[in-house]
């Protein structure tokens, strides 16, 4: 198993990121890298870190993870399809997802510990957190996936093969992954150039756009039985947090609702002037939450 120090540099208006340390994992027949940081203290709290779509960890998790460093031992991976994992050529499943962040926490030595997920990592998250309530002693959902009410004649539409097939033609092109890049955001400056180009090179990469539909195909099935997947996240009664941005284009905060009666005893961070990557725009805010609500 290789390592490495992600290179690291404070963000254009001085914002400080996390230091991380940077190793491969084989999982199942295929790599994903894993990211620690922090204290290397064995009895501090651990806080596992799960990122969204069109994202590594470093660009969703290094503000927030800075908050936390000197307090915590932090775990985080790229998810399979993303970042700097490896891209298999296999379905993209909501089960293959917790599976993977079961070996990563089993790999870390961690047997409870506070969770965070954003967009499809926060979806992955709730999961896992249903599954494993008794492991899970915190959890932060960041305007995740799974709580947005659609009518199941859209999505059958949307995860319908012609749709599919319309959408795997599609090959997007660097100013359209900007754009959706900076979209993401109420503030495109708050998005650091370096995690924009991440970004643009992601979505240009063939496999990552494969792993991208097969997510979404999963998703869509995975949203036809949302009364079944809001009865496994309540299993879970520990602390939860709920952070949404009032501008999300991308996770609406109307899905807020939800969430909400799905963990009614939840505390919730409502942030204006906000998109869909709190964990980007407003680190400090999101720390302290997570921190006051008992991560």
């Amino acid at each position: 198993m290789s390592s490495q120090i992600f290179p690291t540099t404070p963000a254009a208006d001085g914002r400080r990121r996390a230091a991380w340390r940077v190793e491969r994992l084989a999982v199942a027949g295929f790599d994903i890298a894993t990211y620690a940081a922090g204290t290397t203290d064995p009895e501090a709290p651990v806080l596992v870190l799960v990122h969204g779509m069109g994202h590594g960890t470093p660009a969703a998790w290094s503000f927030v993870a800075a908050g936390f460093e000197a307090t915590h031992r932090i775990v985080a991976f790229d998810l399979p399809g993303f970042g700097a994992s490896d891209k298999p050529d296999r379905p993209y499943t909501l089960d293959f997802f917790v599976d993977v962040l079961g070996a990563v926490v089993r790999n870390a030595g961690a047997t409870r510990f506070a969770l965070a997920g954003h967009s499809l990592g926060g979806l992955i998250a709730a999961e896992f957190a249903g599954r494993e309530p008794d492991a899970v002693r915190h959890l932060t959902l960041i305007a995740p996936a799974g709580f947005l009410r659609s009518p199941k004649v859209v999505l059958r539409v949307l995860g319908s093969g012609p749709v599919m097939r319309l959408a795997g033609a599609f090959k997007p092109s660097a100013a359209f992954a900007r754009r959706t890049a900076r979209n993401a955001v109420f503030d495109a400056a708050s998005m650091p150039q370096d995690d924009v180009e991440r970004a643009i090179a992601l979505a240009l990469d063939p496999a990552a756009t494969r792993a991208f539909l097969r997510v979404y195909a999963g998703a869509m099935h995975e949203m036809l039985h949302m009364r079944e997947l809001h009865a496994r996240f309540a299993r879970r009664r520990e602390p939860t947090l709920l952070v949404w941005g009032r501008q999300d284009r991308f996770v609406p905060v109307r899905a807020l609702a939800t969430a909400r009666s799905v963990y009614p005893s939840a505390a919730v961070l409502e942030l204006d002037r906000c998109g869909h990557i709190p964990s980007i725009e407003y680190p400090d805010e999101v720390v302290a939450s997570m921190r006051a609500s008992g991560a």
